[in-house]
């Protein structure tokens, strides 16, 4: 993380820090041990999604481009949870680790909800329209 005046202005946002710390720790769990299955592997995906994506809404203004990273990253939160009891299924984490994650990623759920619905309802700015084949934004959701 950047520190200083240099820190770019997402950086002190809970919900980043939130979803970098909670991240890293998936991202390493699902790399650790036995879990290298493709469920392994899908969890890993969707926690870069969910990083990558919120920093892009939050580093765009215009609506569209909010609200498509936005619910990116909703998305990649939403299938963390199924992926978790199915790495549970296989014996790749333990059940108390899984509800663990489970709570953390329901708070982080909310958080990126609330910042959907604001971005959704948000006025003012140049909206671009949906975004288009080739677009930064088309690519970065393709993710999901």
């Amino acid at each position: 993380m950047t520190t200083g005046t240099n820190a770019y202005r997402i950086e002190n946002l809970d919900v980043y820090r939130k979803s970098i710390a909670l991240g890293t720790r998936l991202y390493q769990e699902a790399g650790n041990g036995t879990a290298h299955s493709a469920v392994g592997e899908r969890v890993r995906e969707n926690t870069l999604a969910l990083v990558l994506n919120l920093a892009s809404g939050l580093g765009f203004w215009e609506k569209q481009w909010k609200t498509t990273h936005f619910a990116a990253s909703k998305r990649a939160l939403m299938e963390l949870t199924p992926l978790l009891e199915l790495m549970v299924a296989l014996g790749e984490m333990k059940a108390e680790t899984e509800a663990q994650y489970a709570n953390e990623l329901q708070d982080l759920s909310r958080m990126v909800g609330g910042l959907l619905r604001q971005a959704q309802r948000r006025d003012g700015g140049e909206d671009p329209g949906p975004p288009r084949e080739g677009d930064a934004c088309e690519r970065a959701t393709r993710y999901h």
